[in-house]
């Protein structure tokens, strides 16, 4: 009844590759497989769970994009009317000016203020006007300078940016750190004859926003160098740092 020999475990070398483990000691020599075959099949086997870990850096600088100059006036007059058509007149031409140059009243705004000094009325007045070009909000403060003279004070462009410009900013960086760490994985995978899938995993590592630059050249005369240096300082510069899991596949074959 048992004198038949037991070879049930012999034969487990042919079934699924999970369990191919399973050997009898008797016939260990003759089911021994050549060096590098279980790192071989344990590739195969786990083909899907291939990945490759890359880190990718993404790195803009968005000068500003909005400017504007402030335009101020005064009279000192005996007398309130005076005081008042003094500084209409002025207004009237910078508005004016303005118009010229294509602005519309929502881009800029008109700031009166009346007063008394001893027996004199003293009116103030500020005009902020914004423009989206440099050149041109420099023209105009030239402009205004040379035609209204000392009657006027203007101060430097102020250079700053639009509303959600630095958020959309923020978002190109990200995407930009991700494209080159695909970039990079696929250069990695190319040597070791593979392709790239899908990101199995995205993580920002870190972000940092730096505003202001060293572009600007101290010992350079005349009133640019001010004017420059305003937008050095708002220049925005923002780096982004990335960890993503990309999946590995063997390249399909090529057709013949």
């Amino acid at each position: 009844m048992y004198g038949r020999p037991i070879q049930v475990f012999t034969e487990l070398k042919s079934i699924n590759k999970d369990q191919h483990n399973f050997r009898t000691a008797k016939n260990e020599m003759a089911t021994a497989k050549p060096a590098g075959f279980e790192i071989q099949e344990n590739l195969q086997t786990n083909n899907s769970e291939r990945q490759i870990h890359v880190t990718g850096i993404g790195e803009l600088t968005q000068p500003p994009d909005r400017f504007s100059i402030t335009v101020k006036c005064k009279s000192t007059k005996d007398n309130v009317q005076d005081a008042k058509n003094s500084i209409t007149r002025r207004v009237d031409y910078i508005i004016q000016a303005l118009k010229n140059y294509s602005l519309k009243p929502e881009d800029y705004r008109i700031f009166q203020h009346t007063s008394h000094v001893d027996d004199m009325v003293v009116v103030d007045c500020e005009i902020e006007a914004h423009f989206l070009d440099l050149n041109k909000c420099q023209n105009v403060s030239n402009l205004l300078a040379e035609k209204l003279g000392p009657s006027v004070s203007i101060l430097l462009p102020h250079c700053y940016h639009a509303r959600g410009s630095l958020d959309k900013l923020r978002k190109q960086v990200g995407m930009l750190a991700i494209h080159n760490a695909r970039q990079k994985a696929l250069e990695m995978a190319r040597v070791l004859h593979l392709s790239v899938g899908p990101a199995l995993q995205v993580q920002e590592l870190e972000t940092n926003e730096i505003q202001g630059t060293s572009r600007y050249i101290e010992d350079e005369p005349s009133l640019n160098p001010s004017i420059q240096q305003n937008v050095a300082d708002a220049t925005v510069t923002i780096n982004s740092k990335v960890s993503v899991c990309f999946q590995l596949r063997h390249p399909k074959p090529k057709r013949s």
